[in-house]
């Protein structure tokens, strides 16, 4: 808390100090800010410091859990700016689907005790995923419409009425039209 930010970042840091300040400087860090002590910095000033020590250390794995708490607009605009630049491995948890969007290039889940990886943008994981649940959402469909169909074949078989007969087979290949529908577009 007594150090400043330079002093601070300087530290930990594997990079000279002129590269330091270029990166305090796009975390809005400019000028004589970089001797601010780091007590009496606000939270969303101290995640920005802390960011800079990190992504300043000579390492490939950078772990961000919720890195935009804290941060006000022009922070989070600085920090994401900033980790796109990152060429290291990011691992990045987040609710800020606009953040996510901006940063990843690759999205891990974990689904039913299982990790997924997709290799693409937030955006086009989200297009996949409605996909495939359009996808379900058909098969649970068929699903139905087959259970009708069977339910269909069942009553054609003990009806007499020749008028009922008839409308439970017109309904009888309408649904299997239906069907047929639903198939070609899986």
């Amino acid at each position: 808390d007594n150090l400043t930010i330079l002093e601070n970042v300087m530290e930990t840091s594997a990079y000279p100090e002129e590269f330091c300040r270029l990166l305090l400087g796009r975390l809005l860090f400019r000028g004589d800010s970089v001797h601010k002590k780091v007590g009496i910095l606000s939270g969303g000033e101290r995640v920005k410091v802390s960011f800079a020590k990190i992504i300043l250390q000579d390492i490939n794995l950078l772990i961000l859990d919720e890195p935009t708490n804290y941060l006000d607009i022009d922070s989070l605009e600085a920090v994401e700016s900033t980790l796109k630049d990152y060429h290291n491995t990011i691992l990045l948890v987040s609710h800020d689907r606009r953040f996510i969007s901006s940063i990843a290039d690759t999205i891990m889940t974990i689904d039913n005790h299982k990790i997924h990886i997709f290799n693409g943008n937030y955006q086009e994981f989200l297009n996949k995923n409605k996909k495939k649940d359009q996808k379900q959402n058909i098969r649970e469909e068929i699903i139905l419409l087959e259970t009708k169909l069977s339910g269909i074949i069942g009553c054609l078989s003990m009806e007499t009425d020749e008028e009922i007969k008839e409308r439970l087979d017109r309904e009888y290949f309408e649904i299997l039209s239906k069907i047929k529908a639903y198939k070609e577009m899986l």
